[in-house]
């Protein structure tokens, strides 16, 4: 979730999840009335996508916002306090939400530079995630089986294998 902007100056790779207990606890104090406002824009279905969410959480779309920008600045700054072990796992959750589309996005990169170079399959390093521990046995499977899935729909023939690659044939 870094800072980096899209053709259309919209930053990329942001998880559009629910964080439930973010209302609870935050490392910032809780905004009240008084705090600086700004208008913001933003394309029509990041709006939508966003309400969502807020709607899914029981949150305002402000305070969806808040929370998301809140947490993609978790990693940048070390705090001195301690965090609650349920924002943790929300957190966890939520970057987990973003897995497979960085596994999809290694994918298509990977296929198409083994295109490129006339080569008939690729092997696509996930090793780097730490995807063989820190999840569940369960949602190591469900995340993996819908991106194999994906590639087999598309017509290829790829593995999961052991954690640390997908083998991809075409």
């Amino acid at each position: 979730m870094g800072g980096r902007k899209n053709d259309s100056g919209w930053l990329k790779g942001i998880v559009v999840a629910p964080l439930l207990s973010m209302s609870r606890w935050s490392i910032l104090p809780r905004m009240s009335r008084e705090d600086p406002q700004f208008k913001l824009r933003m394309p029509v279905q990041l709006r939508a996508q966003v309400e969502q969410a807020a709607k899914t959480s029981g949150r305002s779309l402000n305070a969806e916002l808040v929370a998301r920008i809140e947490a993609s600045f978790l990693g940048e700054s070390a705090t001195e306090k301690l965090m609650p072990a349920a924002r943790a796992r929300e957190l966890a959750l939520m970057a987990r939400a973003g897995l497979p589309d960085e596994i999809r996005r290694r994918a298509i990169e990977a296929i198409a530079r083994a295109v490129r170079l006339g080569h008939d399959g690729v092997t696509v390093d996930v090793g780097d995630l730490g995807l063989s521990f820190g999840l569940p046995e369960a949602d190591l499977s469900r995340l993996m089986g819908d991106v194999l899935q994906e590639l087999s729909e598309a017509g290829y023939k790829a593995s999961w294998e052991e954690t640390a690659s997908i083998g991809i044939k075409f």
